[in-house]
């Protein structure tokens, strides 16, 4: 499990990553992120617990983004791969990411 925090004048923010089922707990009061980070944590395969406010959405995302990233580069092993090839179709698209 990593857990990381940042907390600023714009922002509190609290992110933990575990290795897990894919499941989430997100709380971020702007409802388009909390689906992305839900979407996230199940295609992933990770669990996802996000507690977050801030001033502005622009430092909101940006924040939970930059914890988000500190937390799963915690998580994962130093051997773990470093590319990859995915397409999943996701609600109404098929997502490929080279």
């Amino acid at each position: 499990m990593s857990t990381v925090r940042r907390h600023t004048t714009e922002t509190q923010i609290t992110v933990t990553v575990t290795r897990g089922r894919g499941e989430a707990k997100v709380a971020t009061t702007r409802p388009f992120l909390d689906h992305m980070l839900v979407t996230f944590a199940r295609y992933s395969g990770l669990d996802l617990v996000v507690d977050a406010t801030g001033d502005l959405p622009h430092h909101l995302i940006e924040d939970v983004a930059i914890c988000l990233g500190a937390a799963v580069a915690a998580e994962l092993p130093a051997t773990c791969a470093r590319y990859g090839d995915r397409t999943i179709p996701m609600d109404d698209a098929l997502v490929h990411c080279p």
